[in-house]
């Protein structure tokens, strides 16, 4: 989190929330304040999340928007954290403070269990689950046309390369970032092929109960491209199964996880070959997206080795043009689905 809205939280707002929830807490800990502060706060045999979001993050509008959208998900059956209202009966509850307010928000805790890269359950049953709840959730957006207060991906704070990044030593990304985003703006916006979505759905976002996966987490969906969702769970397969490998291992990691991946994906919507092959795009866009992240909430000089060695790999790919994997779309047959 920036160190200047740090600086304004306190405990006191989340205990202030917890009670505006009407939660008798017996425990509560803390999970993460990358872009929100979030708390898992138990009460007596029950489990829920609380989420807190700076006004310099996301507008109270867009959250309401992505707590509808999340309720709708659920009611018509993909597996996802509910929203739940406070008592006042307001699904965000708004904290004032000296620069900007703090929205507060509660979700159930999904069933099952986080999973880890380096279990032997990351494998191709969880893949194909992957898939197949991205696939459902695609498949109602698309039903729906739905017209939530969410931002467009070309709008989004992290393709501001400018505001982040150096002039000088990185003079050559922003280019190349504005000349990816500007070819990506050509694709085609069609019911099928663009609307909301996750948008940043990775095995740290969702819990896997050995049949299901249960999505949380939606603080990033936007309209966007749908096959953006089917990248963003390739590139961090293999960023954390196995980033340092070469990238002919990546690759093969990829095409294997693809290949799983689709099988669930298309049991619920199909994605035609002609789109699976713009996936480098998008692999590349999130690349970019968070190369910006680094620069926009860490100071570069003070980051620890393994933060230094990750962003430096992220700049060699971004330099040298090449992709954290580049799955193998060469053989047509093996990529259309089977009728």
């Amino acid at each position: 989190m920036e160190a200047w809205i740090e600086a304004m939280f306190s405990e006191k707002i989340v205990d202030e929330a917890i009670n505006r929830f009407g939660i008798e807490a017996t425990n509560i800990k803390k999970q993460g304040d990358f872009e929100n502060y979030v708390f898992e706060v138990e009460e007596d045999e029950k489990a829920w999340i609380l989420r807190l979001t700076h006004s310099s993050h996301r507008t109270v509008e867009e959250i309401n928007s992505e707590l509808v959208w999340v309720n709708q998900l659920h009611h018509e059956g993909v597996h996802v954290a509910c929203a739940y209202p406070s008592k006042n009966n307001d699904m965000v509850e708004c904290f004032s403070t000296e620069k900007g307010q703090f929205f507060a928000c509660l979700f159930e805790k999904v069933p099952g269990d986080a999973v880890k890269v380096n279990e032997a359950i990351f494998g191709p049953p969880l893949f194909e689950a992957w898939g197949r709840e991205i696939g459902k959730m695609h498949r109602l957006s698309m039903k729906r046309k739905l017209s939530f207060q969410r931002q467009r991906w070309d709008e989004g704070d992290l393709l501001q390369f400018d505001r982040y990044l150096s002039k000088s030593e990185d003079a050559k990304i922003i280019i190349e970032g504005k000349r990816l985003i500007e070819e990506i703006q050509t694709f085609h916006e069609t019911g099928k092929t663009f609307g909301l979505i996750h948008s940043d759905v990775h095995h740290g976002n969702f819990h896997y109960d050995g049949q299901h996966i249960h999505l949380f987490d939606f603080d990033d969906s936007m309209y966007h491209y749908y096959i953006s969702d089917l990248a963003i769970p390739v590139y961090y397969a293999v960023w954390h199964k196995c980033g340092n490998a070469s990238l002919t291992e990546r690759s093969s990691f990829a095409t294997a996880f693809l290949r799983s991946f689709l099988k669930g994906y298309r049991e619920e919507e199909n994605v035609s070959y002609e789109w699976l092959k713009t996936l480098p795009y998008f692999l590349r866009l999130r690349d970019f997206e968070l190369y910006t992240v680094f620069h926009k909430k860490f100071d570069i000089a003070k980051m620890n080795s393994k933060e230094k060695a990750l962003l430096n790999d992220i700049r060699e790919r971004l330099i040298h043009s090449e992709l954290i994997a580049e799955p193998a779309f060469e053989d047509r047959e093996n990529w259309v689905e089977s009728t």
